[in-house]
């Protein structure tokens, strides 16, 4: 994670109330400014093997609706999360990819439905609550981020 964000001195883990807001880690840099990081880890990488499928798990529900009840909106987008980068790593690998969060908020905010019809999604019980991600291509979410950046949209 060090060696992604330009001039780190150091890179901190996050206090628990930090990460309530999308905080896991801090990473320094030489004039002492902070950056705040998420970082998603996936233990398995599945761009390896037979049937290789490299992409990116992007949460659409961190609690999913039910009946008349309110859900709760995943992280990807929530407007309200005060994260600069996202971080994966693929421990099984030790690939990694580091993206700016507010250019992958812009572009899944527009788009997030049309990828949850396109690609595979799945919804995962914790317990106490259920949230729901889509697994959209990493070459997919570069491209959109890429037009995205270039003034052309999502």
């Amino acid at each position: 994670m060090r060696r992604m964000v330009p001039n780190c001195v150091r890179v901190e883990r996050a206090a628990r109330g930090d990460d309530i807001h999308g905080t896991d880690y801090w990473a320094y840099r030489a004039d002492e400014s902070r950056l705040s990081i998420d970082a998603k880890i996936r233990h398995k990488d599945f761009a390896q093997g037979r049937f290789p499928q490299d992409d990116l798990a992007l949460e659409t529900w961190s609690s999913i609706p039910e009946g008349v009840r309110q859900g709760k909106i995943g992280w990807t987008r929530d407007p309200a999360k005060r994260t600069d980068y996202i971080f994966w790593y693929w421990a099984e690998t030790g690939r990694y990819l580091l993206v700016p969060f507010p250019m992958l908020y812009a572009v899944f905010a527009e788009r997030w439905k049309e990828w949850r019809a396109a690609y595979k999604h799945r919804t995962q019980d914790s317990g106490g609550w259920r949230s729901e991600c889509v697994f959209v291509p990493r070459v997919v979410v570069r491209q959109a981020m890429d037009h995205w950046a270039n003034g052309r949209g999502a």
